[in-house]
C-alpha cells in the first residue's frame, strides 16, 4: 500500500498538471526526462498514464486524465486508488500554461534537481555498503536530462534547417500600441527588455501604467510594480485609467487633432471638464465587467514597496511565490522604477546601476516575459528646453547597452500646459529607427497620456508654436 508522503509537492505539481494540459511541453519532456524522476509515489503513477497516453497518441491526456484514472483505477488497491484519486483532484488540471518557454525551463530544472538527488541517494546507499565498483558505475553511466530538441547548440557551417528557422520563427510577439505609437515601437515580444527615459515629472509613470494596462486589456498577464506609490494611491491612479474619470471632476486640458484636409494636422487646445470617479458598489462592478470582457482573460496585478527596498532577489523569489501560490505567470513586469530599487553591492553606484539594469535583462530572458522600467535623465533636461536623447539617462549611460527598446518622452512647459506630450525611440529591438515623433494628446485627471497620437512631421503649426520645434521625416 502507498504510504502518504511528506513532501513539499509544489514544483512537482506544478510540472506535471503543466505535461497533462500542454502537448507541446509533454512533447518536450518526452525527451528530457520520465516518470521515475517524480518525488512522490502518485506523481510517478499518474505521469506514468501520461507518458503512455502521448506516446500512444502523441497528445497531452487534459480533461482525458480523469478517464486515465478510471481505467487504470481497478489496477490499484483501494487505498491506493483513493490516495491517487485525491492527488488528481488537487492537480490545477483546469489551468494550461501561457508561457511555454517558461514551463519548458521549470521542467528540465525540476528532473535535473530530482536526476541529482536520486544519484546521490545510489551514491550514499553503494558508499554505505561499500560496492566501490558499483558506485564508480553509477557516476560512469549518469546522464543528465536535458532537451535534445532542434536549436539548443547549432552548427552554423552546416546546419541550413536553423538558419530558415532563425527567418521564418521570429522571437514571439506579445502586444503592440495601436496606431502612430504602433508603428514608433513596433512589436513588445518576450525577452524584450524596455526602458522609457524622461526628466522628473514629464510622465513616466503614466506611460508605464499604458505598458501595463495596454497587453492586460489584449489578454496577457501584467504584473506592475510601484515603488513610490502606496497601494491606494496605485489604486486610484490606475481605477481613474480604467474608468476614464477623474477623481475630483476637475477642468483639465484635453487637445485634440483636427484633420486639415491636406495630410496635416492642427492642434486644437481645449479645455474639458471630467466627470468624478464613482466608486458605488454598482459602478464598479460595470467598470470591471467592461474591463474583463475586453481582456480576453488578460490580468493586471499591482504591487508595491517602499523606495530603495525591492532588490532583484525579491523580484525572483516574489515570481516563485505567484506562480505558486496564485497560478499567476506574467507575460510583462513593469517597474516604476528601476533607478529607485535597493542597488545590488558595490562600491562606485554607475556600475551598480550597471549591474541592476543587467539583473533585469536577465529577468526578461530567464523567464522569458516582457520587462518594462523607467530612467530619469540628468538635471540639464529639466526645464524641457534640452531635448532629451539617449546620453542624457541619469548616472549610466551603459543602460541603453541592455534594452532591447528605448522611449523617451519631451515636453516643455508650454506643452505640458496645452497637454500635450512628444515621444521618440531611437532605439528598437531590431534596429529599426524613425527620425520623427510621436506627438500624444494627454489628460492625465483620468490617467490616460496617449488618448490620440500623430507624427509630428503631420502637424501643421504656425511659425514657433509648440509642438513643433523641427520639421523631419518619419524614415
Amino acid at each position: 500500500m502507498l504510504k502518504a508522503e511528506k513532501i513539499d509537492l509544489s514544483p512537482e505539481r506544478r510540472v506535471l498538471s503543466n505535461l497533462i494540459m500542454s502537448t507541446d511541453l509533454m512533447a518536450f519532456a518526452a525527451q528530457a526526462g520520465r516518470p521515475s524522476l517524480f518525488e512522490s509515489t502518485p506523481s510517478r503513477i499518474v505521469a506514468g498514464w501520461v507518458w503512455t497516453y502521448f506516446e500512444k497518441t502523441g497528445k497531452a491526456p487534459r480533461e482525458a486524465v480523469q478517464d486515465l484514472y478510471r481505467r487504470h483505477a481497478r489496477e490499484l488497491k483501494e487505498a491506493d486508488a483513493e490516495l491517487v484519486y485525491d492527488y488528481l483532484r488537487a492537480l490545477d488540471s483546469d489551468w494550461e500554461p501561457t508561457n511555454l518557454d517558461l514551463a519548458k525551463d521549470m521542467a528540465l530544472q525540476y528532473f535535473k534537481d530530482r536526476a541529482m538527488d536520486t544519484l546521490v541517494e545510489k551514491l550514499a546507499a553503494a558508499r554505505k555498503a561499500g560496492d566501490t565498483k558499483g558506485a564508480e558505475r553509477l557516476i560512469a553511466e549518469y546522464v543528465k536530462p536535458e532537451s535534445r530538441g532542434p536549436g539548443d547548440s547549432l552548427d552554423i557551417f552546416n546546419d541550413r534547417r536553423a538558419v530558415v528557422d532563425a527567418y521564418e520563427n521570429e522571437d514571439e510577439p506579445l502586444f503592440k500600441f495601436p496606431r502612430e505609437l504602433g508603428e514608433l515601437f513596433g512589436t513588445f515580444c518576450r525577452e524584450d527588455f524596455v526602458a522609457v527615459a524622461a526628466a522628473q515629472k514629464r510622465g513616466k509613470t503614466w506611460t508605464l501604467m499604458s505598458f501595463a494596462v495596454t497587453p492586460a486589456l489584449q489578454g496577457l498577464n501584467v504584473l506592475f510594480y510601484s515603488l513610490e506609490m502606496s497601494k491606494r494611491a496605485m489604486t486610484r491612479r490606475f481605477w481613474q485609467y480604467l474608468s476614464g474619470r477623474s477623481r475630483y471632476g476637475e477642468e483639465c486640458a484635453w487637445p485634440r487633432f483636427e484633420d486639415n484636409g491636406d495630410g496635416t494636422f492642427s492642434v486644437v487646445d481645449r479645455k474639458v471638464k471630467t466627470q468624478r470617479v464613482d466608486t458605488s458598489a454598482a459602478a464598479i462592478e460595470d467598470v470591471q465587467r467592461a474591463v474583463n470582457g475586453l481582456s480576453r482573460g488578460g490580468r493586471l496585478v499591482l504591487r508595491n514597496h517602499p523606495t530603495k527596498y525591492f532588490t532583484l532577489e525579491m523580484l525572483e523569489a516574489e515570481l516563485k511565490e505567484m506562480e505558486a501560490f496564485d497560478r499567476f505567470v506574467p507575460d510583462v513586469i513593469v517597474i516604476d522604477y528601476a533607478d529607485i530599487m535597493a542597488m545590488p553591492r558595490g562600491n562606485e553606484k554607475r556600475i551598480q546601476l550597471d549591474d541592476l539594469w543587467l539583473g533585469l535583462r536577465g529577468v526578461a530572458q530567464s523567464h522569458h516575459c516582457l520587462v518594462v522600467t523607467a530612467s530619469q535623465t540628468g538635471r540639464q533636461t529639466l526645464t524641457g528646453d534640452q531635448e532629451t536623447t539617449e546620453a542624457d539617462l541619469a548616472e549610466c549611460n551603459g543602460k541603453t547597452g541592455h534594452v532591447t527598446h528605448l522611449a523617451i518622452l519631451n515636453q516643455t512647459k508650454e506643452e505640458r500646459e496645452r497637454g500635450l506630450l512628444r515621444v521618440s525611440a531611437p532605439l528598437t529591438r531590431d534596429g529599426r529607427a524613425t527620425n520623427d515623433q510621436v506627438v500624444c494628446a494627454e489628460c492625465l485627471a483620468i490617467g490616460r497620456c496617449f488618448t490620440a497620437t500623430k507624427w509630428l512631421s503631420q502637424l501643421q503649426v504656425d511659425g514657433d508654436d509648440e509642438p513643433r520645434r523641427s520639421r523631419r521625416g518619419r524614415r
